[in-house]
């Protein structure tokens, strides 16, 4: 095909429609819309291959700008903790969890799979750790591993991030366990 030339592309009438508001706001046109999109993800992909996980893990790193979160390294953010003062700690603890759960109620309010949205929300708040999801029907476990979570304050904001989360999609927490590398957060359905 000619470089310059166009394609076209069947689209649900459903999703020209949802598309027709977006543009709208945008200042586009809805092909100009969707040629910004595609030409974004054309971007993204060429580096990663699940089209899933990149468009909502950008929807879930959005919502963590929103709120005014950012990214710190977790080794340097283990060694503050373990430094400072009991209720600076405490404070900046508490403060996060709140806000994890502001990331994850709206993450559960685009109605993706509880499961999946649970994990990406988790990946995206603790980045370069090992989560695991164990469900059990009405309860389960979230387990985090890392070789970070050497400290104890530092295990003890990893789970206040897990629970508030946990509490985020609207379940209850119902106990956990912290050792030297591992975070264990148990939970069960609210109600």
């Amino acid at each position: 095909m000619p470089k310059g030339s166009r394609r076209l592309i069947p689209v649900s009438e459903r999703l020209v429609e949802e598309l027709t508001p977006i543009a709208r706001r945008a200042g586009m046109s809805v092909p100009e819309l969707v040629e910004t999109i595609l030409s974004q993800a054309v971007r993204i992909l060429r580096s990663r291959d699940d089209v899933a996980s990149v468009l909502s893990d950008s929807a879930v790193l959005a919502d963590v700008a929103r709120l005014g979160m950012a990214p710190v390294p977790l080794e340097a953010l283990a060694r503050v903790l373990e430094r400072a003062e009991d209720d600076a700690v405490e404070e900046f603890t508490s403060s996060v969890a709140r806000l994890a759960s502001l990331v994850a109620a709206s993450t559960r309010a685009r109605g993706l799979d509880d499961n999946f949205a649970l994990a990406m929300v988790l990946r995206a708040l603790l980045p370069g750790m090992a989560v695991d999801i164990v469900d059990e029907g009405k309860s389960g476990k979230i387990v985090v591993a890392s070789p970070v979570l050497s400290g104890s304050r530092i295990r003890r904001f990893v789970h206040a991030i897990v629970s508030g989360v946990v509490e985020g999609f609207g379940l209850a927490v119902n106990g956990g366990d912290e050792s030297p590398g591992l975070v264990v957060v148990r939970f069960k359905a609210a109600g």
